[in-house]
């Protein structure tokens, strides 16, 4: 059930009035891309918006969980009684500990995606069920990592973090011969037709983590780019799926970058502090 609609003066703020009412809900988000914010007695338990990788995805498009088993997972999770840490545990996919820092990981990457998104307004409704659950936050604790998160990249970047976020990357022409890990696979994952955010969804990483990468890799050189369009309103809508995913430092000429086996290693899940 609706609540109250209306344009919003600050998210921020209103995040702060519903923590001191202890309020139990969801805040809906409208907006380019816009999304849900989930709220147990004022503390932000979820969040998820087509601007980053949730759980799910994190899970599957690194090869840490198959298809087949995020499929059974889900299902099991469904029958009443039972939750996706408790299931995901129980047949020793992963453990709690692990499952709790995915889920913050995610809640951080979705507050800082929604800041840098535009809003149109927000809808405050009873609480509405989401499939993953974590430790809970205060709001304020929320907003103090997202303006961290904005002043780094801005810093990085040399320039406003939302032309960032507009770019169209592609590897550079000449690159060196060895090249890490991580930066090889967004060099693989940047095709010329996918911003930051969907080489974030192909690779099953958080949108801050690929937009600080390629801010980096830009810098070192590794990445080209095209002028950012104008905002249509619109959210990107290049592909999203699992892309090519990296191994480690090796030769590399921009369409022949190693590949590796998807699952081969645990992704990076741990929030950035």
């Amino acid at each position: 059930m609706s609540r109250h609609t209306t344009r919003p003066r600050s998210l921020s703020s209103l995040l702060d009035e519903l923590h001191e009412q202890r309020f139990t809900g969801t805040v809906v988000v409208s907006g380019s891309p816009g999304g849900r914010i989930h709220l147990r007695a004022g503390r932000i338990g979820a969040a998820d918006t087509p601007g980053s990788p949730g759980p799910e995805t994190v899970l599957r498009n690194t090869g840490r969980l198959a298809d087949e088993e995020w499929e059974a997972v889900a299902a099991a999770a469904a029958t009443p009684g039972e939750s996706l840490s408790a299931v995901l545990e129980g047949r020793g996919l992963i453990r709690r500990p692990e499952f709790d820092i995915l889920c913050t990981s995610t809640v951080l990457d979705a507050a800082f995606a929604l800041a840098i998104s535009m809003l149109e307004s927000w809808e405050i409704t009873d609480a509405v069920p989401v499939a993953w659950t974590g430790p809970t936050f205060s709001p304020r604790r929320v907003t103090t990592d997202t303006k961290r998160r904005l002043a780094v990249l801005e810093d990085m970047w040399g320039g406003p973090v939302t032309d960032l976020a507009r770019l169209v990357v592609r590897p550079a022409p000449d690159l060196p011969q060895r090249i890490p890990d991580r930066y090889a696979a967004l060099l693989r994952a940047a095709n010329g037709r996918r911003t930051p955010r969907d080489i974030a969804f192909a690779l099953g990483r958080g949108t801050y983590a690929v937009m600080l990468d390629t801010a980096r890799t830009h810098r070192l050189g590794l990445l080209d780019h095209d002028r950012p369009a104008a905002s249509s309103g619109r959210p990107s809508t290049a592909p999203r799926g699992p892309g090519p995913r990296g191994d480690g430092t090796s030769a590399a000429a921009a369409a022949q970058l190693p590949r590796r086996t998807p699952g081969a290693q645990h992704p990076h899940l741990a929030a950035r502090r």
